[in-house]
């Protein structure tokens, strides 16, 4: 897993700031390290590319070249805690299928 000192990146995109921050903060309060954007254009001035996991909110499809991390477009509703949740679950199974390669190879 790609990390930063053993924690796992979030790379958060909100169009909405009062939205973007309650999410921001409950992935923090999670155990994340999170980047956040407001825009796919903010996003190509981010040193962080490789993150384990990108969240979308209220955004178009979004990819870049050599992207490796998984998408999770938020819901409508969703909440801050359903989100984290979401992101744990996607971080363990992306964890388990590397160890399963590794065990395979």
């Amino acid at each position: 897993m790609t990390s930063l000192n053993g924690v796992a990146r979030v790379l958060l995109i909100a169009d909405d700031h009062a939205t973007g921050e309650r999410y921001h903060h409950a992935l923090v309060s999670g155990g994340y390290a999170v980047v956040q954007a407001e825009s796919f254009v903010e996003v190509l001035s981010i040193p962080m590319l490789d993150p384990d996991v990108i969240v979308l909110c209220d955004l178009a499809v979004f990819s870049y070249p050599s992207q490796t991390a998984q998408v999770l477009r938020v819901s409508a509703g969703m909440t801050p805690a359903a989100l984290v949740a979401e992101v744990h679950r996607r971080i363990a199974l992306r964890a388990t299928l590397r160890a399963t390669r590794s065990l395979a190879a």
